[in-house]
């Protein structure tokens, strides 16, 4: 009897020792609504590799995974619940165990509430709060008895029988919009969860994730300069940066990669505030800013400009009636998301402290003489401009010596489909660039390669060669209204038929006769097209000015002979064509130009659409003749 008394005083000895509090073992409640409790989901690839030294404490049954509520397991997720996902509280773990010295051990205990307010956590308030909730709520909280506080701090007490609560992780908001009271809402939860499991503030911090960023485009992120505030109100409160950290495709939750973002910095701001030194240099931990970052559901475009030290920073474009004023988050990254009325891409530059600037996380540039814009794209499938799985023509770039500015010059050529390989020749369309534009802007601004390619394709338009010359003539751009513009123009015409064609003509498999030829342009480019096509009409068939004029004057003094014989145009010319905005500056005198022809009896094709002077107009008419050239 001796003997069996003996070996159980020490059978209960080993169980008490082994069940006593080790305080080694770091505790970390965690508590809020669907982004803590774990949006994404599960893969194979996040099972794998949990050190055995990272557990959590099952907040309810999992029947499949046989864990019981109440008892610690391996932190494999799902941690939440048997039906949630990933969550921040994953990576923080893991974090905190690569980085704690050997015989550490860390247990997160996660009761969260998808789509809850904060008040689901306020104990004198949650059972009122859950009655408004709809029934999905109401089914969430009877998992914990309808009370999350009361449920949270149970499982707490029981926890600390094994370990020391180390910290307490919070990631809510999302359902608490423009809620000024909500830092001293969390302040209230936070000092009732020290008094009811005896924890002191100074052994036991506060981490705070911030929701979606808005320069990620988050739904919810102008709530972050509230929770920002949270460690104005909360000595012992730590918020964690959400900036850069990938959305899921709804903006309003993480992607896995984002989890894995957010839960390494919760992980990167506790380790020093239990002692130990946080690693640095990890890419999770700063990811690189995207602009602009596309919401391809919604149409909306996300900027971001990073400058901490900026006072002001806004956005100017063509899609914009004013300048927007952007946002500064914590991490000193300025943003705002804006959506276009209409599809298209548009041209914008931010404004630093009274400043233009492109966007320096933007590779898309618009190629130009006295501005750097940056370039956003809005996708729309149905559009011309979007690149689409049919042949693709080839961009080639040329440099031609001028007899006439004796200078060399820039030159991009266009391919259509196949033209390797045919050994055909092709009409030439010659597509001069506008005021202060290059060579390169009807290629990356006007894409015109990739309108031609789709139209090709759809058999709506001609192969052809386009080439796309360098407008400015090196003697500065008069007025389009004055008359030296006209000399200037004369320039160009003597640039285009003594240089700029015989180049093409001798490296290019080109049709070289009139009726194979096409010649248009933008703005200045338009009014040079005007001019050389008239002054050369043994050379042309095909002209298209895109908002742009020759003023009754200049048609007087070089072409009197249309005025006096309209027939030498109207014969000579298969296409006489103008399109204008009706809100452009240019539109009275693309008006009176074509009073002129009507009064002189020059017959010609006209479009007007909406809109000022715009390079999304120019791509309207670029694609409108390309329709009607060559046939």
């Amino acid at each position: 009897m001796k003997k069996i008394l003996i070996s159980l005083f020490f059978a209960f000895a080993a169980i008490s020792a082994a069940s006593a509090q080790d305080k080694n073992f770091h505790i970390f409640l965690c508590f809020g609504q669907s982004n803590m409790e774990g949006n994404a989901r599960v893969t194979d690839a996040d099972r794998e590799g949990v050190d055995p030294n990272f557990l959590m404490m099952a907040p309810v049954d999992f029947p499949q995974m046989g864990r019981v509520k109440g008892n610690w397991y391996p932190a494999v997720p799902p941690l939440c619940r048997e039906s949630t996902g990933l969550t921040p509280a994953d990576w923080f773990g893991r974090t905190l165990i690569e980085n704690l010295p050997a015989g550490h051990r860390v247990g997160v205990i996660n009761v969260s509430v998808a789509g809850c307010k904060i008040e689901a956590f306020m104990r004198d308030e949650a059972e009122e709060y859950a009655k408004t909730g709809a029934d999905w709520l109401k089914n969430i909280m009877n998992t914990y008895g309808g009370n999350p506080y009361d449920y949270l701090v149970d499982l707490g007490k029981k926890a600390q029988k094994d370990g020391v609560i180390s910290g307490i992780l919070l990631h809510q908001g999302e359902s608490n919009p423009n809620d000024e009271e909500w830092p001293m809402k969390v302040k209230g939860i936070y000092e009732s969860l020290l008094k009811d499991l005896g924890l002191k503030s100074e052994e036991c911090p506060l981490l705070v994730g911030e929701v979606v960023n808005s320069d990620r485009g988050g739904v919810c992120g102008p709530m972050n300069l509230i929770i920002d505030r949270v460690e104005d109100v909360i000595p012992n409160a730590h918020v964690v940066s959400s900036s850069g950290c990938e959305q899921n495709f709804d903006f309003l939750h993480f992607s896995s990669l984002g989890y894995k973002q957010l839960g390494r910095r919760y992980a990167l701001t506790m380790l020093p505030l239990m002692g130990y030194q946080a690693p640095t240099g990890r890419s999770t931990l700063n990811p690189s800013q995207d602009s602009p970052l596309i919401n391809s559901r919604s149409g909306q475009a996300t900027f971001n400009y990073v400058a901490p030290r900026a006072q002001r920073v806004m956005i100017t474009s063509q899609f914009l009636d004013r300048p927007q004023e952007m946002t500064k988050n914590r991490d000193g990254v300025w943003s705002i998301t804006l959506r276009p009325e209409k599809k298209d891409i548009y041209p914008y530059n931010f404004i630093v402290d009274g400043v233009t600037v492109s966007d320096p996380l933007n590779t898309d540039i618009f190629p130009n003489e006295n501005f750097k814009a940056s370039l956003l794209e809005i996708p729309d499938r149905d559009a011309l401009y979007t690149v689409n799985d049919v042949p693709h023509g080839k961009m080639v770039y040329c440099t031609y010596n001028s007899s006439v500015l004796n200078m060399p010059r820039p030159l991009v050529v266009y391919t259509p489909p196949g033209y390797e390989t045919s050994g055909k020749s092709y009409p030439v369309f010659y597509l001069i660039s506008g005021t202060t534009d290059t060579e390169e802007t009807w290629f990356k601004v006007g894409k015109v390669n990739v309108i031609l390619d789709n139209l090709i394709a759809q058999g709506k338009a001609e192969p052809m060669v386009v080439v796309m010359p360098y407008g400015y003539m090196m003697n500065g751009t008069p007025a389009p209204d004055s008359m030296a513009s006209s000399e200037m123009y004369q320039t160009f015409s003597k640039e285009m038929t003594e240089c700029i064609m015989p180049y093409a003509e001798s490296n290019f498999r080109i049709l070289a006769d009139k009726d194979h030829r096409a010649i248009a342009g933008f703005s200045r480019g338009g009014g040079q097209s005007l001019y050389t096509a008239l002054d050369n009409l043994d050379k042309f068939s095909w002209l298209a000015s895109y908002s742009a004029y020759l003023i009754p004057e200049a048609m007087d003094t070089y072409f009197p002979q249309y005025a006096k014989n309209p027939a030498l145009l109207n014969d000579g010319l298969k296409l006489f064509w103008f399109g204008v905005g009706t809100s452009d500056g240019l539109y009275k005198n693309v008006l009176t130009h074509q009073e002129y022809n009507d009064k002189n009896g020059i017959k010609y094709e006209k479009i007007f659409t909406d809109g000022g002077h715009t390079w999304m107009n120019a791509r309207y008419y670029l694609a409108t003749t390309l329709q009607r050239f060559f046939k």
